[in-house]
Order: structure tokens, then sequence, then C-alpha cells
């Protein structure tokens, strides 16, 4: 399923004050790596525009719950539809659409600016950095199994050491570094080195992309946060694996003995430092061996929240709301049908009747329109061949501006040329009639303004699209899909 911005970032929310919760109960008796998974997932939620239905998500229990509590009342499914696309789409005829965009256009392009800056002034800073040429240094690097080519440099612009570079990653040291304390580097190098085998600076740089596109939400600053955080205690505890348990006291005092200072919000350097050392200091004591519990435990929850929280309502019961009768006290507008019609010089048009049921005056409607030929196949047709830019496509967003009174029927709305592709031999004669002719024509509105300015947005328009765009379809369900009819919801 198809998602808008707005529903990516609230679904975001929703996964990431899940997984909040679940690290509050749970960072210091998982593996650190379960919340660096959860944090991945939500990342997918954030980054990619379309969910998986699920009969297990929490969308589709909350949907069957408040549908089952409020039998009477309109489906809980079209309230939270409803909801989700009324906030996520104003009116397309007013200036606040624009004005919205815009608004994200520049937070989003001032965020990116921030980061990019800050990444380009450091690594021009760090090309001043000297290789280090300490024996240790040396050593250190022949045993390391990495296959980039990883260096070791140091600055006097840092404090503390830290990673940067993807392709060809270099450790930066401080200039004042102590090589002769030996058991210190190594804990130093060693968590540099696990930044650099997990590919951490892309995960900081996708983390940071994320917080670009959805800057307008605090929960994804705080993903950002907390993500970051969980990466430095997952290499924390990789290193005491790597060192043995007996190790625990030895490297918390060496982070202890590291200045707790930060070198900015810098998407793909890891820093060996951060201000969560509190908190880094009790993972690190109480880091205990995966046991097969543990680890199970840590599947269970991984699986769990993305299965609730990643996942979007179940389609099929979306789809089941179309054979849903309206409540004879309801409002509602009636596509009573739409035909394929034709001028005397054999130009095919759209003939499509509306009556409206409703005590508002429509002033404009928004609908899509889709074609099939006789054998319920669809059709990619140029809704308007005239016009030399118009691409074929499979589904088309038609925009009236006639003005349709309560109770009234607007006999004629159509007008709308279909050309299905054929070759015309004599301008402006239209095709042949051949196998790929339409035939039958499907409209779903995707939404009505009034005459008092408010707008009804569809809640079903994405299912239908999805049930119908591109599909086959019997020629039974065309020919009975009208009269079409649509309940209407006003707030109180």
């Amino acid at each position: 399923m198809r998602m808008s911005l707005f529903k990516m970032s609230l679904s975001g929310a929703v996964i990431i004050l899940a997984v909040l919760i679940v690290r509050a109960l749970f960072i210091n008796r998982l593996p650190k790596k379960t919340f660096v998974i959860l944090w991945e997932i939500v990342l997918v939620r954030l980054l990619l525009p379309f969910t998986v239905p699920s009969v297990f998500s929490v969308y589709t229990l909350a949907n069957r719950s408040i549908s089952t509590a409020v039998s009477d009342k309109p489906k809980a499914g079209d309230l939270v539809s409803a909801t989700m696309q009324a906030l996520e789409q104003p009116p397309e005829s007013t200036p606040s659409v624009s004005v919205w965009f815009v608004i994200w256009c520049v937070g989003m392009i001032l965020c990116a600016s921030f980061f990019v800056t800050a990444y380009l002034r450091c690594r021009v800073e760090f090309q001043t950095a000297l290789p280090v040429s300490h024996p240790y240094a040396a050593k250190w690097l022949q045993r390391q199994t990495v296959k980039r080519r990883l260096s070791i440099r140091q600055s006097d612009k840092i404090s503390t050491p830290l990673t940067y570079g993807i392709w060809h990653p270099v450790i930066l040291m401080p200039k004042d570094t102590d090589w002769e304390n030996l058991n210190l580097l190594q804990y130093i190098l060693s968590h540099e080195c696990v930044h650099i085998e997990r590919f951490d600076a892309i995960r900081k740089l996708i983390t940071a992309a994320a917080l670009c596109v959805h800057w307008f939400n605090p929960f994804v600053w705080m993903m950002y946060f907390f993500f970051n955080r969980d990466i430095e205690l997952c290499c924390d505890a990789l290193v005491i694996r790597q060192y043995g348990e007996k190790s625990k006291s030895a490297y918390a005092k060496s982070l202890i003995s590291m200045e707790a200072k930060k070198s900015g919000l810098l998407p793909i350097i890891s820093n060996f430092s951060i201000n969560a050392s509190q908190e880094r200091i009790r993972a690190i004591m109480t880091t205990r061996k995966p046991t097969p519990a543990m680890v199970t435990a840590s599947c269970l929850i991984v699986f769990v929240t993305a299965g609730l929280f990643a996942t979007s309502a179940a389609a099929s019961e979306a789809d089941n709301r179309y054979d849903i009768p309206a409540a004879s006290n309801s409002v509602s507008i009636i596509h009573e049908s739409a035909d394929i019609l034709y001028y005397d010089n054999g130009y095919p048009y759209v003939h499509d009747i509306l009556t409206n049921h409703t005590d508002k005056t429509i002033t404009e409607t928004q609908y899509c329109m889709l074609a099939y030929d006789k054998n319920g196949s669809p059709l990619k047709l140029f809704w308007n061949f005239l016009d030399s830019s118009a691409q074929s496509s499979f589904e088309n967003i038609v925009q009236s501006s006639e003005n349709l009174l309560p109770t009234h029927t607007e006999q004629y709305r159509g007008g709308w040329s279909l050309y299905d592709g054929e070759k015309m031999t004599d301008f402006p004669q239209i095709g042949d009639g051949g196998a790929n002719q339409a035939a039958y024509i499907l409209i779903c509105l995707k939404q009505v303004t009034f005459e008092d300015a408010s707008v009804w947005i569809n809640p079903d328009y994405e299912n239908w699209l999805e049930r119908y765009a591109g599909k086959e379809t019997s020629t039974t369900q065309l020919q009975e899909y009208y009269p079409h009819e649509y309940q209407i919801l006003f707030p109180k």
C-alpha cells in the first residue's frame, strides 16, 4: 500500500514510541544489537513510501476494537482512514498546500545543509591530520582483517578519538594520545574498528537523511539521538565480547578517562565519546554473554514490534467495505453511471451522471477514471490525445469545477476524450475500433469540495485504486459497478 509523507511520518512516530518503550524496559537485559535492528526497522518505515498490510497490525486491531464497540456509528476503518487522509491532503484548491510544501522543502534543505556543511568542514580539517608512525599502531593495523584500506591518523583539532570515511576509513586520534598506555589504546582502536567493520558510518548517514526528510517530527529527532546512542552501546558490547567479561572494569575505566565531548551531529563520523556516559558505563558493567533465552527473546521482540507497528491495516478488511450498504439516514453522493459515447465523427468520450444527496452544494470534484476493454483487461489510455504532452496511463485524475446543488443530479459531466493508442489514418479520425477499444469506465471520487469550503476526502480511494488500477476485472463486476455510492461523513 502506497503511503504519503505524512502517513510515513505518523506511522514512524508510532513505532518510534514503541521502540523507546521496549528500550526503557530491556536495554540492560537483551543483547544491544536488538535495539539497533529495531531502529533499522524504524528507518525502513520512515523512508519507504509503502507498507505491507497485516492482520496482526496494531492498526487492524484498533479498527476491529473500535468497530465492535461502536457498531451503530460509521466504520472505524473509515474514521481512521478519513482522519489520516484529511490531515495529509489539504484541499488542492487552497494556497495552504503550496505553502506547507515550501515550508517542508525549506526545513529539509536547512537540515541537510547543516549536516553537509558540518561534515565537509570537518573533512577539510581532518585532511591536515598526520599518519601515526608509532610501532604499536603499525602492529595493530597488521592484525586487522578489514578488507578496506584502513589508516590511523592524529590531529590537534580533536580531543577524543573518532572514525570517519566509508570506503577508506580513518581512525583519528588526538595529538596528545598516550601511545605508551597500551591497555587504553587497544580498547579505543578496537571500538573504532568495530564501527568500521559494521559500516556504522552508513547507518549514521541514512539516519541523518531520515531526519532531514522528517525534520518536522519530534519523534524522529528522538530516534536520531537514541539510535546513535545504541550504536555506541552495541560497539561496547562487541568489544567486551572480544576481550572477555573480565575486561569490563578496565574498559569502563578507559571510557571514563576520555573526555565526554561530541564532534557535532556528523552523519558519518563515529565518535568514541557520547554525552550519555553513565548509561554506557552501566551497560558495560551489565553486559553478559547472550544465552539462547536472550536471543529467543530478542528475536520475538523484533518480530512482534515489526508485525504490530511496521505494517498497515489488513487490506482485505478494507476491501469488504465496498459491499456494505449505506445506512438509510446517512448522506451520500452517488455515481449513477459512466458510459462511453461517441460523437458523429467517432470521437469517444465519457458521460457520467452524479447525484448529490448531501445538504451542501458541490463546487468541485476530483476523481479517477479507469478504462477496460470488452474482456475486462485494463487499458492504458491517453485521456486527451490532442495534448502532445499527455502520457498513457492506467489511471487518470480529473478535476471538475461545476456546481451541483443538494438533491440534484448532474445529467452531463463528461466530455473527457478517450484515445487508446491506435494509429490514426486521417486526423482527427480516432482509431479503427480494434480489440483494445475501451468498453467500460470505472470512476471513483477522490475528494469533493463544498460551497462552505469544507472538503470530503474519500477514505476508500487508495484501497479502490489498489483493487482496480491495472488489474484484470470480470465483466460482471464492471457491469454491476454502478450505481456506486459514497458515504459522506461531515465533522460535527
